[in-house]
């Protein structure tokens, strides 16, 4: 109808509640959700918004009321609108936020509960028009085995009404299908934009975003049940001469080759992240200072030792290392601080080496 008359009225999206709820949806519902899709994708496209799950759930809710209260919005009133909904979010063009356990979860159940309901519908209609038809062949004989005329007559209207009701299935189960594949499409494009998000494109590692949030959750795994974690700050040795000797494109291998032979040394669950230019963050959860510093000397030998050969040239790659474990009354900023301190200390002592947050208070 008109545009919204009340920017303070209270923004609700009374599909989404459904879905947190898991209620069955009606094939109308799933049509209905299919368009909130599109105009939340074409929205985002539009405004250069990071298409990512995150956003996309933010957006669906915003698009979801539109379309249920059938506004007519600018791209300008529908930032306000979202403004309204979400006053603690100020920058929305580059809006990132942390997606919820519980709203990530929302998330895969509207994708697969509304694809596994679309799939049900598909087979059912696909029953009954098996069905139709087969009625549809009966009335057919038994038309042509009357020779009043009358009764013709309204036989041959019920044909034409079981033909009619066909052609409607064949139209909705083809819309369906249409709806099921945008549905894919869409999963497949929000996973390809988290993995963009959280994964650095150069070295296909965690990007130093991806690397905040992980800490964070440690930080707080630690407090709320003592769960140990150690951190490796990783820095290659003379980079800079690396790029100058042999070339920028030369530096680009050796950091891709150096975080796919750093990944090989690690667990499922330890995390590497590409912290920034030559340098490479490592979470491992669950290990002792002893473990940690075990596992830094592997890896430093392991670069060492490795063949770093681009273009029929070896480049000799080295790397230092700083170590820190969580502690009581250390928080991110001061965890990363004394590794950082420890890796310092490592260049500072002659590079290629490991050393720990320990050995920098016993030099001070």
């Amino acid at each position: 109808m008109g545009k919204m008359e009340n920017k303070k009225e209270k923004v609700e999206c009374k599909t989404l509640e459904k879905l947190r709820e898991k209620k069955k949806l009606t094939p109308s519902e799933i049509q209905f959700i299919s368009s909130i899709a599109k105009e939340t994708l074409k929205f985002l496209a539009r405004n250069n918004i990071p298409l990512v799950p995150e956003n996309y759930l933010l957006w669906f809710e915003i698009f979801c009321y539109i379309l249920e209260n059938d506004l007519k919005l600018s791209d300008l009133e529908i930032m306000g609108l979202f403004k309204t909904r979400y006053p603690d979010i100020k920058e929305i063009e580059n809006v990132l936020v942390e997606l919820e356990p519980e709203n990530e979860e929302l998330l895969h159940r509207i994708v697969a509960g509304i694809t596994e309901e679309i799939e049900d519908l598909i087979h059912t209609l696909d029953g009954h028009q098996i069905s139709l038809k087969q009625k549809e062949d009966s009335v057919k004989r038994i038309k042509d085995s009357i020779k009043d005329a009358s009764v013709k007559d309204v036989l041959a209207f019920v044909i034409t009404e079981l033909q009619a009701i066909r052609a409607q299935n064949n139209e909705l189960k083809k819309k369906l299908e249409e709806s099921n594949e945008q549905i894919k499409k869409l999963t497949k494009e929000l996973e390809k934009s988290k993995r963009e998000a959280t994964t650095d494109f150069l070295t296909q590692v965690a990007n130093r975003a991806s690397f905040d949030r992980a800490l964070s959750d440690m930080v707080k795994d630690f407090y709320n049940r003592n769960y140990p974690f150690a951190l490796l700050m990783i820095d290659i040795d003379d980079f800079k001469k690396i790029n100058d000797t042999y070339g920028h494109q030369a530096g680009d291998y050796v950091l891709r080759e150096l975080a796919k032979l750093i990944k090989q040394q690690l667990r499922a669950r330890d995390i590497i992240a590409r912290y920034g230019g030559e340098e490479f963050a490592i979470l491992l959860p669950g290990v002792t200072f002893s473990q940690a510093v075990k596992i830094a000397e592997r890896i430093r030998k392991s670069v060492e030792k490795h063949l770093f050969r681009y273009r029929d040239t070896d480049i000799p790659v080295t790397i230092s290392v700083g170590v820190a474990v969580m502690r009581d009354g250390l928080d991110e900023v001061s965890l990363v601080e004394k590794a950082d301190n420890a890796l310092y200390l490592a260049k500072r002592s002659g590079k290629n080496q490991v050393k720990t947050d320990l050995d920098v208070e016993l030099e001070e």
